[in-house]
């Protein structure tokens, strides 16, 4: 009863064929085939490729690119960390495009490659009146929901169309049912043009340890549980079924850093390998010897969460992958999007928030058929997956068997909760009567903001300033943009020092406005300790090295807890304190959001440390320069604090560089030492070096070579 077409592909799906050119690599037969639907339908008609993870979908941007001739290009990326790993893969093939990493780098080019964020893309729009002929969205099904990063996407979306009603789409998924969901509202006419692998080559065993540590083997056919001759608990179940490359998955960070050192001790003996030996020495020399990783390292073991210091979480990263000698990595959700690790054995110790699609995604890390392929170990084909439930790991919110079943599920529903989307229907989201008109009240909101956004109808003061908080999700701060307008408005008008940013911060949308925030970090800055401290982030600390910056963290802390207020916010990833407070709502009164530092030695303050960096860096990054940017849009300060504010420096050159990815310190680091004239941006917007500078960089400590050599040729 099937179609001659579909028992043609199942027949053959399990061939394999070799791709030669620019990429090459192994593919299967419905791969190849899939692969040339998209190169041949993108030309003319929006197209989705929905695959499974480790099925190519970077290799299709980059052929799509080769053999289309797109001037315009955005490569819309939902992360900042992507943006650089996505950058050296198109940078690699030599393109005749500017590449463009920021909406400030662009300087009128008609051919481009912006590898952006939709924020940055939306900037680019707005900005400089232009639109793109090609949009690449990658890890599309976050579409779907309806948080305000996706919203934005959206519209950026909408945006785009409506300069250009010949755009193209690509959406890239590994977690879409049925392709239709993807459609924004009146954004193109017809349906969009699908390209599925329906076909897994891999499979998988599943593995299941209860909290009473009995083991049973699960067939996902039959819905049974086999129970295995088994005498092991958590922790050494893991370390005793390990592989050459093991990914231990728990969804709370604070719970990834406990099973790394609980893997860690139950570890007798240190690796020999002078190479590992000497990542951990560079940790320990250039970062702090205090930190746990310094000494997890030595028994090939790192951990990765998104409260980590980007540079040391790119180069943990960096060395997993290329390390044979590192077995195990202890991550979060951090590792689900975009990062190709080598993985062959997966544990998975929490099944909180995962559902059927999360989960087959999360199981789809495993043996990535390039490396299957590469290491020609087709027996890798088949993956070991483990589920490993206990009363410490796993939350109680979640029951593990529940998960397991899923894998039996065969289609997944899409959940459309955005209502920008042509499909959605609120009826759809099983809501009760209470729930279903809350959801349409906001709904309603974001259509009348979206339309706002996309008609531009800003015709006087209080319009730009609207127009400008949605396009930034500065609206997303409040409780409702349109209440707060006039306050913002009179209170531009009583502004005391442009020159002192965050005081400019707070006198524009703090006073007289706190009661309208609903971001607490952002209503933070009602308290004057908190605009000194930021004072001091963007002028100074945001200069440091990552070195300096936990050494100056750490004084901070051992002085804070000596105090009579040694608790400090942490929030809720790593708090392990109740503090009562009035900001919180009753329900967020009894959340542990804080730590105490007075029970804390040295080793626990450097690592809470590094935590409340990172803390600070992403809440400087997508809250308060987005304000300072608001500020300068509207003239309120001049370009020079707006330089010094958000790039540390006012020098032109120097600002170009730190918009390509260089960190301020690194750009300090070149300043000081007069190799910036050693340096320069090519036709494409590439930085290129001469010997001098290559001299200078091999004399360099191992992490700044590490993150010049990521921008720099």
């Amino acid at each position: 009863m099937l179609d001659e077409n579909f028992l043609h592909e199942s027949i053959i799906n399990r061939q394999i064929s070799k791709r030669y050119g620019r990429d090459s690599y192994i593919e299967t037969i419905e791969q190849y085939n899939r692969s040339a639907e998209v190169f041949s339908s993108v030309k003319t008609k929006d197209t989705a490729y929905i695959a499974p993870t480790s099925y190519g979908k970077s290799s299709i941007v980059r052929e799509v690119i080769l053999q289309n001739e797109f001037n315009r290009i955005a490569v819309i990326v939902p992360t900042k960390s992507l943006i650089t790993q996505t950058y050296n893969d198109i940078r690699k093939l030599n393109l005749n495009y500017k590449l463009i990493l920021h909406d400030e780098m662009y300087t009128g080019q008609e051919k481009f490659i912006g590898i952006l964020t939709q924020e940055r893309a939306t900037r680019l729009i707005n900005k400089f009146n232009i639109c793109f002929d090609i949009l690449f969205i990658d890890e599309a099904h976050n579409l779907l929901s309806t948080d305000s990063r996706n919203l934005l996407l959206s519209r950026l979306i909408m945006l785009n169309y409506k300069s250009n009603k010949n755009q193209r789409l690509l959406f890239l998924s590994p977690l879409v049912s049925d392709i239709s969901n993807l459609k924004i509202k009146n954004t193109s006419e017809g349906p969009i043009a699908e390209s599925v692998i329906k076909h897994n080559l891999k499979a998988y065993e599943v593995f299941y340890l209860d909290k009473r540590n009995r083991l049973s083997a699960y067939n996902r056919f039959t819905d049974d549980l086999y129970p295995l001759a088994s005498n092991t608990n958590f922790i050494d179940y893991i370390t005793t079924r390990s592989k050459e490359k093991n990914f231990v998955y728990n969804y709370r960070p604070k719970n990834v850093e406990k099973i790394a050192e609980e893997i860690y001790n139950n570890i007798s003996v240190e690796i020999e390998s002078p190479t590992i030996r000497k990542i951990s020495k560079v940790i320990e020399t250039e970062i702090s010897e205090d930190i746990n990783v310094v000494q997890y390292i030595l028994k090939g073991i790192v951990y990765l969460h998104g409260k980590m210091p980007t540079i040391l979480k790119e180069y943990l990263e960096y060395n997993y992958k290329e390390l044979p000698e590192f077995k195990y990595v202890v991550a979060n959700s951090v590792i689900l999007e975009g990062i190709n690790f080598p993985i062959d054995n997966l544990y998975i110790t929490s099944t909180f928030g995962l559902k059927a699609k999360g989960l087959n995604n999360l199981i789809g890390r495993v043996n990535r058929l390039n490396y299957v392929f590469r290491e020609n170990s087709i027996e890798k084909i088949i993956s070991n997956i483990h589920f490993v439930d206990s009363e410490t790991y796993t939350d109680s919110r979640s029951n593990m068997i529940n998960k397991i079943v899923l894998l039996r599920e065969h289609t997944f529903t899409d959940e459309n909760k955005n209502p920008l989307l042509e499909n959605y229907n609120v009826d759809n989201l099983g809501l009760s009567r209470y729930e279903k008109e809350s959801k349409i009240i906001k709904d309603n909101r974001i259509i009348d903001a979206t339309d706002f956004l996309i008609n531009r109808e800003a015709k006087n003061q209080s319009d730009r300033i609207k127009l400008n908080f949605i396009e930034n999700n500065i609206d997303d701060f409040y409780k409702n943009v349109d209440t707060i307008i006039p306050t913002v408005i009179s209170n531009i008008q009583k502004i005391t020092d442009p020159d002192n940013v965050i005081q400019t911060i707070y006198e524009v949308f703090i006073q007289n406005l706190s009661y309208e925030i609903k971001d607490f970090e952002v209503e933070r800055l009602k308290n004057e300790k908190a605009r000194n401290y930021y004072k001091y982030y963007i002028e100074l600390f945001q200069l440091f090295g990552l070195k300096e910056k936990i050494n100056d963290t750490i004084k901070y802390f051992e002085i804070k807890a000596q105090t009579a207020d040694p608790f400090l916010y942490i929030g809720s990833s790593f708090g392990d304190t109740i503090r009562q407070s009035a900001v919180y709502t009753n329900s967020e009164t009894q959340q542990e959001v804080y730590i105490n530092l007075q029970d804390k030695n040295r080793q626990r303050l450097a690592n809470i440390a590094l935590i409340k960096i990172k803390l600070e860096e992403d809440f400087v990054s997508f809250k308060i320069k987005k304000l300072i940017a608001f500020l300068f849009d509207f003239n309120l300060i001049s370009e020079k604090a707006y330089f010094l504010a958000v790039y540390g420096t006012a020098d032109v050159n120097l600002i170009n560089l730190t918009r390509i990815g260089l960190g301020p310190n690194i750009i300090r680091l070149l300043n000081e030492n007069e190799q910036i004239k050693n340096i320069q941006f090519d036709d494409n917007g590439n930085l290129i070096s001469n010997s001098d500078f290559k001299q200078f960089i091999r004399r360099q400590p191992e992490l700044v070579q590490f993150e010049i050599n990521k921008y720099v040729r």
